[in-house]
């Protein structure tokens, strides 16, 4: 009989289920502000299912430790063993994921007034920013060049005709000392000819590993 009351559907669960729904529109509405707000650059189709589906799995789990500080305790532990992991993209993502786990907080202890106005305050805040601030378009360019070649000013020339503005980052060996690798911040011309900045800059540190990147790295919950 004790177990049969388990699956009986009283006013508790009735609370839960509505907290359920609640955190669904709001995670479609989270997700579909980042979706708008990236529209037309690359993002992670994965992170776009974390950011809608966790206010759902946060309004579960809220109104079972809400008043016990042991089950608050074992929560922080288990959020302890979420690893993050990097994958090309924004860095402000991580920002995202805690704005979906607020949510999903706020709305399981029933605020949900509270919940929607952050939602829809954030969310509208994050697409007008994501779409009107223009940022530099910095990259880091990464050269390898042997250990017998000076590479203060060596490149100044192929950079000022394909950068707007450059600086060295760090510098470090490589197999046993017989490489150097200069990493620099760099920003590209509008009509910078990637293809051909690389090819000249093979034929200047002698056809040795160049790597040009972006510096965001997205970071993404695994468990």
């Amino acid at each position: 009989m004790d177990i049969l009351s388990g699956f009986m559907i009283n006013d508790e669960v009735k609370g839960i289920l509505f907290s359920m729904l609640m955190g669904l529109i709001a995670g479609c509405g989270i997700a579909g502000g980042y979706v708008l707000a990236n529209k037309g650059k690359k993002y992670s189709k994965n992170f776009v299912i974390t950011v809608l589906l966790l206010p759902v799995i946060m309004t579960i789990i809220i109104p079972f430790i809400a008043t016990d500080l042991k089950k608050t305790l074992s929560l922080a532990g288990v959020f302890a063993l979420v690893r993050f992991r990097s994958i090309p993209g924004d860095s402000k993502d991580i920002l995202y994921t805690f704005f979906a786990a607020a949510a999903g907080l706020v709305i399981g202890l029933g605020s949900y007034f509270v919940g929607f106005v952050m939602v829809i305050v954030v969310s509208v805040l994050f697409v007008f920013i994501s779409k009107n601030w223009k940022v530099e378009n910095k990259q880091i360019l990464k050269i390898t060049i042997p250990e017998d070649m000076n590479y203060k000013d060596v490149f100044d020339d192929l950079f000022q005709k394909y950068l707007v503005k450059w600086g060295v980052k760090n510098v470090k060996t490589s197999n046993m000392g017989t490489l150097f690798t200069i990493s620099y911040w760099v920003q590209p011309k509008n009509d910078c000819d990637t293809k051909a900045f690389i090819d000249e800059l093979r034929t200047r540190n002698g056809n040795l590993n160049i790597i040009l990147e972006n510096p965001d790295d997205q970071l993404v919950p695994v468990l």
